[in-house]
């Protein structure tokens, strides 16, 4: 055979995108693709019109750990915590449960973003040098609907660090309306994503508290 001949890319592969609509902020596309039979089939999906490429994520979840670095508090009282971030949706008609997140900005890194956007979200300063912030692999999110991707990036809180005593001050955009809840990591999370006076509790937050709840409970079963 010819190998100066391009190859096509194995199956399933993309072959077209055809943008058929946009606003500021989100647009709708239209894929077409060939499935793993050989079939020419059609996908609409929602992107966002800020994305810079299909191999870099959109934006960061923002996991904070507080703990006092320095105390010598009993562990009791020195046990983590977490931030939640209650806020309006829109879509969803109604206030939701997340941890901080936001987008990150061009020639920025996953760390700088998740470090930026916990500041400026909820007031507290994220460890940089002492305890680097661990970043996922680049994550979806809901890949039937969008080509949305996060990377989830663990952020120690030092509230030994002045910067962090107190109620911190954040630094919301105009528009942005966020309620900060400091929350126990390990006794209470579950509660009070449960009760139904508190907002609806993203997905991604929600497997969070699970896989915390299972994972105590598989210790202690594994103890008696």
């Amino acid at each position: 055979g010819d190998d100066t001949m391009p190859k096509k890319a194995a199956l399933p592969r993309i072959d077209d995108c055809a943008r058929v609509a946009s606003t500021k902020w989100l647009a709708l596309d239209t894929l077409t693709y060939t499935d793993q039979e050989g079939k020419e089939r059609k996908w609409d999906v929602a992107t966002r019109t800020t994305k810079q490429s299909v191999d870099t994520a959109d934006a960061v979840v923002i996991i904070p750990i507080l703990r006092h670095k320095k105390s010598s508090r009993s562990s009791a009282a020195n046990d983590p915590e977490t931030i939640l971030v209650e806020q309006y949706r829109p879509p969803v008609r109604q206030s939701t449960l997340e941890f901080p997140a936001g987008l990150i900005d061009k020639d920025e890194t996953p760390e700088e973003a998740a470090l930026r956007e916990l500041r400026e979200e909820t007031g507290y300063v994220g460890e940089k040098c002492t305890v680097p912030p661990k970043v996922s692999r680049q994550l979806c999110m809901s890949p039937g609907l969008t080509d949305e991707s996060v990377h989830v990036v663990l952020v120690e809180v030092d509230l030994d660090n002045p910067y962090n005593h107190g109620t911190p001050k954040p630094e919301l955009d105009a528009g942005e309306f966020c309620v900060v809840k400091r929350v126990p990591l390990m006794d209470g999370l579950q509660t009070m994503l449960d009760d139904p006076k508190n907002g609806m509790p993203i997905m991604g937050l929600y497997l969070f508290a699970m896989g915390l709840q299972l994972g105590a409970s598989t210790a202690n079963d594994a103890k008696k």
